[in-house]
């Protein structure tokens, strides 16, 4: 059995939003995250055309190409902000139980129990694993919360349990 002690908070949740964005919906955002980077472009080739010309509105077209840089580069934080708001105050304090066949999560408000089945992707970064439940649902457990086991032994004994590979993310 391994334990883990895991605090939920604005650091682990940008984590979460950024593994799951990287190792479960990479293919679904990809497409829109390349039009934003298409539109910064074009927004700061015409700001750049409007100056040379010496026309008014090259500010605004900067300005746009900022606020849009803004939100492909803010897209993780934002994303784990509203997620931790999500987060009833009694449940940002959890302690994870991997047992043989099942793993029990357990916070102040609830105990829940998860099969092994029902994790869709796995995602490690340098400080934390993600567990990927679905499209709007993750675990995160810290790397240093094991209280029983390593993170060594965690990676072997999830991969063996699920049948999937973690995904290293940066």
């Amino acid at each position: 059995m391994l334990i883990n002690q895991t605090t939920i908070d604005k650091k682990s949740m940008i984590a979460l939003a950024r593994i799951s964005r990287k190792v479960a919906h990479s293919g679904r955002s990809r497409p829109v995250r390349r039009f934003a980077w298409f539109a910064v472009t074009v927004e700061l080739l015409l700001a750049a055309l409007f100056f040379r010309a010496g026309a008014d509105g090259w500010l605004t077209y900067v300005l746009m190409a900022a606020i849009m840089l803004a939100c492909i580069l803010g897209e993780d934080t934002v994303n784990g902000i509203l997620g931790l708001r999500q987060i009833l105050p009694d449940s940002r304090e959890v302690n994870a139980a991997f047992q043989e066949d099942h793993y029990v999560h357990r916070t102040r408000a609830a105990e829940t129990w998860w099969n092994y089945r029902q994790i869709r992707a796995i995602g490690e970064s340098k400080e934390y694993f993600a567990l990927v439940l679905d499209k709007g649902h993750g675990q995160i457990y810290t790397k240093e919360g094991f209280d029983w086991g390593s993170p060594e032994e965690f990676r072997e004994f999830i991969q063996r349990k699920t049948g999937l590979k973690i995904r290293k993310v940066k």
